[in-house]
Order: C-alpha cells, then sequence, then structure tokens
C-alpha cells in the first residue's frame, strides 16, 4: 500500500486553482483542487463521472439544471459527460479532492 500526505499537496496560488495529483494508476486518477477565495473551475465533462469530496472550506457546484453547495465532509458525484463548474463558495480556501477513472 502507498500512502499520500495530503496536507503536502496542498498549494494555493491567486493566479489560478492548483491541481496536485495525488494518485494515479491504469484506471483511477485522485486529484487534489485547491481554491483562493472567488476562484473557479470550469471542469471538462468526465466521459466516466467523477467524485468530489470537500476537505475543507465549501464549494458549489453549477450544472446546467441547477446548483448544488457542498460542505467540508461531503460527497458529490457528478454522472458521466456531466457539464459542470466547481467554486469556492466561500471567502477562505476550498480543498477538495476529485477521484474519477483514468
Amino acid at each position: 500500500m502507498q500512502t499520500h500526505p495530503i496536507a503536502d499537496a496542498r498549494h494555493f496560488s491567486l493566479r489560478e486553482v492548483q491541481r496536485r495529483t495525488l494518485v494515479e494508476h491504469d484506471d483511477l486518477v485522485v486529484e487534489l483542487l485547491c481554491f483562493e477565495a472567488g476562484q473557479r473551475l470550469e471542469e471538462t465533462p468526465d466521459p466516466s463521472g467523477c467524485v468530489y469530496q470537500v476537505l475543507e472550506g465549501e464549494a458549489l457546484v453549477r450544472e446546467p439544471n441547477g446548483t448544488t453547495r457542498l460542505r467540508k465532509g461531503v460527497l458529490g458525484s457528478l454522472a458521466a459527460g456531466a457539464e459542470h463548474t466547481l467554486e469556492n463558495a466561500g471567502g477562505g480556501l476550498l480543498v477538495v479532492m476529485r477521484t474519477r477513472s483514468a
């Protein structure tokens, strides 16, 4: 088993959302997404869907049919091909773990 310290992967920039790959296998990718206040990330629709887990802060997931608020400790899943935008809903930092198929 390999371990991947999340604290070591946290990195923030005022210029853009920071992505760090924590795990990458033949069939699985886990990324850490780090947002400063006010930042957003327009995600390319994933052909196999994805799962977001908020580790710190609060996120908004905007889809064509509505908006969902994700708080710390909550998982959100998106179906394959879902168009969406992920954004920092608060005035502080936002850290999100994204899991998807490779």
